[in-house]
């Protein structure tokens, strides 16, 4: 899938994992990628925000990929996510997984110092020279304290294997700025769930959806009307549905959200790995409404 271009929704997978969230569960992990090709998600992304980028060493994220890459069987792209606090763990694992089968890698920068533009444009620079896969960015300020803006995403453009970008500053104008930079050379996928529809309408031609843990059908479901039909008052009204499940995942956080959306869901994937933990019961008993009222847990226990 070297050559294909990817847009979608892709599912920003939860992490399953046993013992109290000190081993990954395997065997859950192939349960979810295969649930999340029967929901008709258009691809598949491990180790993003949702499955807890930055709680599992290379190690760990190499095994995993070989499990869901073995699990889709070319069915789907898969993406494995890399962020890692230095470039040359960043590259090994780039060309780990690179071997491992997967069609693409999420290179988020995880730093405890600020990074300046050059040292973030060498670091990409690096891995990318390490892999022919795709690189896809990750602009995440909020979580990583580096915010990668439109001017660099540019010059970051004009490297072979980089042409996507997860933006999820939560600035819509972004969008605008990094389509107009690169000429559309950069595929912008959304990357803020209260914001998806905004950012279609911006020009977002993709979306890494940690709500496909939740509503998958549905995250579809608003693509192919925002994008793919231009139906803007039926994704409106879609869009209006599923709003108060996106918020709140924004507000309570994708991993926690989602490990307890799937709980509810019948398909439950233990717990994040320490520190972060659950939903505690006041959080989780408002998901459980939230996801009753959009009609998300008939037949469910």
């Amino acid at each position: 899938m070297v050559n294909k271009k990817f847009r979608g929704v892709f599912a920003f997978n939860a992490t399953p994992t046993k013992n109290d969230g000190e081993l990954i569960d395997e065997d859950r992990l192939q349960e979810l990628a295969e649930f999340q090709v029967n929901q008709g998600v258009h691809g598949i992304v491990l180790f993003g925000s949702t499955g807890a980028n930055g709680s599992f060493t290379s190690e760990e994220r190499l095994s995993a990929a070989k499990t869901a890459v073995k699990q889709v069987n070319g069915r789907l792209p898969v993406l494995c996510g890399i962020g890692s606090l230095t470039t040359s763990e960043t590259v090994g694992l780039a060309k780990a997984v690179e071997d491992a089968g997967v069609d693409g890698v999420l290179v988020v920068p995880i730093t405890y110092w600020p990074l300046t533009d050059g040292e973030i444009y060498e670091h990409y620079e690096r891995v990318a020279a390490a892999v022919e896969i795709p690189i896809f960015l990750y602009n995440n300020p909020g979580t990583t304290g580096v915010d990668i803006k439109p001017p660099l995403v540019a010059r970051l453009a004009e490297i072979d294997n980089i042409r996507y970008i997860k933006e999820s500053s939560s600035d819509l104008t972004r969008i605008t700025e990094i389509r107009r930079l690169t000429n559309d050379k950069m595929t912008v996928f959304s990357g803020w769930e209260s914001l998806t529809l905004e950012s279609f309408m911006a020009g977002a031609d993709g979306w890494f959806a940690g709500l496909t843990n939740i509503a998958p059908r549905e995250s579809v479901q608003l693509f192919e009307l925002a994008v793919e039909k231009k139906d803007i008052a039926g994704a409106q009204e879609l869009f209006d549905r599923i709003y108060p499940l996106c918020e709140f995942m924004c507000a309570k956080s994708h991993v926690r959200v989602a490990h307890a959306a799937l709980s509810l869901l019948g398909m439950p994937v233990g717990p994040p790995r320490r520190p972060i933990r659950q939903l505690d019961a006041a959080d989780r008993a408002t998901l459980e409404r939230l996801m009753g009222e959009c009609g998300l847990l008939e037949g469910k226990a």
